[in-house]
């Protein structure tokens, strides 16, 4: 799969304004999230029409994933895109929690 040059980057959690994000050469991606406890609903996933089908999504979505591991946080996929980007990923079980 085609990788856009220097996404592999860092993904960044910008607590105040309640997203993790993925900047890279031409666009940033970004999830959006709430906290509830040490639950993070994620409720939206964007990335720049431009980039899509190039794996940033995917990118976002694992630095997301381990960043709530290595923090003891869990994962509620409210959204699409990161509920099936889940079930392809069942090494990432342990964060994941349905409520």
């Amino acid at each position: 799969m085609d990788r856009v040059q220097g996404a592999d980057g860092p993904v960044v959690e910008n607590a105040t304004a309640g997203r993790f994000e993925l900047a890279f050469p031409g666009g940033q991606a970004f999830a959006v999230y709430r906290r509830d406890g040490d639950r993070l609903i994620v409720t939206h996933t964007e990335v720049p029409p431009a980039f899509n089908g190039q794996g940033i999504g995917s990118l976002l979505v694992r630095g997301l994933f381990e960043q709530a591991r290595a923090s003891g946080r869990l994962v509620v996929p409210a959204c699409s895109f990161v509920a099936t980007w889940a079930r392809r990923h069942p090494e990432f079980a342990d964060v994941l929690t349905s409520r």
